[in-house]
């Protein structure tokens, strides 16, 4: 048999999480092979980017907001000057209320728990395009990552390293061990560890079939809205974000029985039916998509090694939230992979793994 070439580390799934782990390993130092099947339609793929500061109806400020915003705009910025891409769009937020309970909240919170991150400009944004009758708040720190743009430039740059290869591998079938390494010999590649990033295709991985998974199916629409001269993520319901020349992005649904990527006329009617609350243009459908978003209970990421088996690692459960989060949290993984930091205990995998007594 011809001998195998060795990497650090398999990452296995190029989204959100794979990537962001992908890089951060990279930049330490260590040869580092992705693996992905190059599917067309993944949540990471679908994902709007958005990376939001005061979010739901209770407006709360994202968790940690304050530790992963600069990380990721610093790790963004980095990937952008490697590769020549431009991806991250930092830009104030639109909130518009729905509701006399949202304005009660807002008053009730925002002297005391952001005011640093809100301010009311006037007028709120152009009448003849929005219902602004409830009022609304800009939020600043806001920001929106073209997901696409960002995944293809870091694929290219990680095929330039010979560190990316389109594959699909079997968990049960691909793995051999041998003195504490990985080998996938159908691909001709070894490793000391292999890292599963598979977003919601992790639920039928035999490694992780404790994980609780609760994924949710999230419908995103395209639009055309020609003349719309609004550039700020509007939300009210559903959000609306500028994509590119007069083509915009709305949703989403949250649908948590119908775990497939099947577009539904349910989810579009309801987006539409909510947009169409505060948006007073119109608007064309031009794309309707859809993917199941990989949410864990708990509703944090899960990353660490196997417990049974220390050369197996997994990083997931970004829900959408990953734009945000995963450049901190593949630091902090790769700090665990290095023995220089302990996996923080509401994130470590052997916890989601333990039966309930």
């Amino acid at each position: 048999m011809l001998p195998l070439n060795h990497f650090d580390y398999l990452i296995v799934g190029q989204g959100l999480a794979g990537t962001a782990l992908g890089w951060t390993l990279q930049q330490r130092g260590y040869q580092t092979l992705i693996i992905d099947r190059g599917e067309e339609i993944t949540s990471s793929k679908i994902a709007a980017g958005l990376i939001t500061p005061i979010t739901g109806l209770r407006l709360v400020v994202s968790w940690r907001l304050e530790e992963f915003l600069p990380s990721a705009v610093r790790f963004y910025r980095e990937i952008e000057a490697l590769t020549g891409s431009r991806f991250l769009e930092l830009n104030p937020m639109l909130r518009l209320f729905a509701s006399e309970q949202e304005q009660e909240q807002y008053q009730q919170r925002s002297q005391t728990h952001f005011p640093e991150l809100v301010s009311i400009p006037a007028p709120l944004a152009n009448e003849a395009e929005f219902d602004l009758s409830q009022g609304g708040f800009e939020m600043q720190s806001g920001g929106k990552l073209d997901v696409p743009t960002y995944l293809e430039a870091s694929r290219e740059w990680f095929q330039k390293q010979n560190g990316f290869l389109k594959a699909d591998i079997d968990p049960q079938q691909d793995l051999a061990w041998e003195a504490d390494q990985v080998q996938i010999n159908r691909l001709g590649v070894s490793a000391d560890k292999i890292i599963f990033c598979q977003g919601i295709q992790a639920r039928h991985n035999p490694w992780f079939e404790k994980v609780p998974f609760e994924g949710v199916k999230g419908e995103i629409l395209t639009l055309k809205i020609p003349g719309l001269t609004e550039r700020r993520v509007v939300n009210r319901g559903v959000w609306l974000a500028h994509w590119q020349d007069d083509l915009y992005r709305a949703g989403s649904t949250y649908d948590r029985e119908h775990l497939d990527c099947e577009p539904t006329p349910a989810g579009r009617e309801e987006i539409m039916q909510r947009l169409t609350k505060f948006l007073k243009v119109p608007f064309e459908v031009v794309e309707h998509r859809a993917a199941v978003r990989p949410v864990i209970r708990g509703r944090l990421p899960v990353l660490g090694l196997h417990p049974e088996n220390p050369c197996v690692g997994f990083f997931n459960g970004f829900a959408s939230k990953g734009s945000l989060q995963t450049p901190w949290m593949a630091a902090h993984f790769a700090d665990v992979l290095e023995d220089n930091a302990t996996p923080e205990k509401q994130l470590d995998l052997s916890r989601k793994l333990k039966p309930k007594s």
